[in-house]
């Protein structure tokens, strides 16, 4: 003989999950309305559900059924605003080459100067705190390579010549470099950098977005703070 059973609102109890996996999985419209079914199906003759109850499971639902449907919606529109922003950022990429860009970043390129064959660059900083700075340049492995101090600066945003930092060096290419400032209490303050250059190609990845190339750098779309000409 079958057993009857008797339960609190069943859709209360999937509102109620939100979304937590069981140990039978997650619980969608279609094993709702399978236990909707086979509560009418074994439920006791003599104490049957009462209708009004039936009627709030319904309600509740046909509720759920019209937020799964708009949390369809949504993601269907998460994934077309995806799609645009990819396509957005790949033609900005496209109208960056051979213009010259500031990118938030701490790269510098170092070339020869054609005169006096000494490797020569141009850092950007946003100056925050006014004091003492200094100059460092950072090999590709972190060491340090050379330093220089550039005085008193004030707040604002400026330029450096690499100068006496890249003296002793010979090969050209980037180089990280670190503009700290020393504050009034003597503690040394990390700056904001920039990497300022002329973007000369582009490349895509594998999920169709484009990195820009600035030389041997590689650089994300979304890093560039200004566009410069």
């Amino acid at each position: 003989m079958a057993t009857a059973v008797s339960s609190p609102s069943l859709a209360g109890t999937l509102l109620n999950q939100g979304g937590v996996a069981q140990p039978g999985g997650k619980m969608g419209k279609d094993e709702f309305l399978k236990l909707l079914t086979t509560q009418l199906r074994y439920q006791d003759p003599m104490d049957p559900m009462d209708g009004k109850d039936m009627a709030a499971d319904l309600a509740q639902f046909s509720g759920l059924e019209q937020l799964l449907n708009i949390n369809e919606q949504l993601t269907a529109q998460q994934g077309q605003f995806d799609s645009l922003a990819l396509a957005m950022g790949n033609s900005m990429a496209m109208n960056t080459i051979g213009k010259n860009v500031v990118i938030a970043g701490d790269k510098v390129l170092l070339a020869k100067d054609p005169v006096t064959q000494a490797l020569d660059g141009q850092v950007t900083t946003n100056i925050t705190t006014s004091g003492n700075a200094t100059l460092k340049l950072y090999d590709k492995s972190g060491k340090e390579v050379g330093s220089r101090s550039l005085g008193y600066v004030a707040i604002g945003r400026q330029d450096f010549a690499i100068g006496d930092a890249a003296k002793g060096l010979s090969a050209e290419g980037a180089y990280a470099f670190k503009v700290t400032v020393t504050d009034n209490s003597g503690k040394e303050v990390p700056q904001a950098t920039y990497t300022v250059g002329r973007i000369d190609g582009i490349s895509y990845g594998q999920d169709g977005r484009a990195a820009l190339k600035m030389g041997p750098l590689t650089i994300d779309v979304g890093a560039i703070v200004e566009i410069l000409s």
